[in-house]
């Protein structure tokens, strides 16, 4: 009786793994700031790896975009010196929800345009086809959170930097002219945000402060209670 069941289990262990597909790409963020002395200019290149769905799975799956997919990021958030000593971080993570999240950005500018789900195996084919090197502006609600630190040195005063009033934070004349995207060859960047945040540990999970006693909801925690290590780097 148990090798009849295994026969059916392992069956669709086979399906499963048969009817996705392994793709990677590499991706090139910039940001573009007006300052009153001229444009400040920062880039990263981070790493996508991807399994899409095909076949069958892709069948049963269809139109149900983030079950289709498994999306896993290597790299480190933009860290751009807007004033001297004032840096501005682009997370790892979305602004307005999953459309500015690294890889889904990317199929949100070039795939959703062509009528495929950002993350399909369609919206794959068409990421992979774009021209290299070939910047494309992201809307608004594709853009990364920002934030910035009072005291780079001390993670718990970070605070949410928001990208239609650069000036609230680093002062007059301050703006965020524009963000792109482009696929590229180029390597995912390294070690450049670890040498700016030295506090920062090998996990992502944790959050940038100590938990509050007693526990809050969430929603009500403080906000460096909703950053973490690893919208910061995520490593190999």
């Amino acid at each position: 009786m148990t090798r009849l069941l295994l026969v059916p289990l392992a069956l669709a262990i086979f399906v499963l793994v048969a009817c996705t597909r392994d793709e990677h790409w590499h991706q090139r963020l910039t940001l573009v700031i007006d300052t009153p002395t001229g444009q400040v200019i920062g880039s990263v290149v981070q790493r996508i790896d991807i399994q899409a769905a095909t076949g069958l799975y892709k069948t049963t799956f269809q139109g149900v975009d983030p079950s289709s997919t498994s999306v896993r990021v290597t790299g480190e958030a933009l860290a751009v010196e807007i004033t001297p000593g004032r840096w501005l971080f682009a997370l790892l993570k979305g602004d307005q929800g999953w459309q500015g999240e690294p890889g889904s950005n990317a199929g949100y500018a070039i795939a959703v345009p062509l009528g495929h789900f950002a993350r399909s195996p369609e919206g794959v084919d068409a990421i992979l086809a774009f021209p290299k090197d070939t910047p494309i502006p992201l809307p608004p609600e594709a853009w990364p959170m920002l934030v910035t630190f009072d005291d780079i040195t001390r993670p718990e005063t970070v605070r949410r930097v928001d990208p239609a009033d650069l000036a609230e934070v680093f002062g007059e004349g301050i703006r965020l002219e524009m963000v792109t995207l482009e696929i590229t060859e180029d390597l995912a960047t390294e070690r450049q945000v670890d040498s700016l945040l030295e506090w920062l540990g090998p996990y992502p999970e944790p959050s940038l402060g100590p938990a509050d006693e007693p526990p809050v909801p969430i929603s009500k925690a403080p906000f460096y209670r909703r950053v973490h290590m690893g919208d910061f780097v995520r490593r190999p």
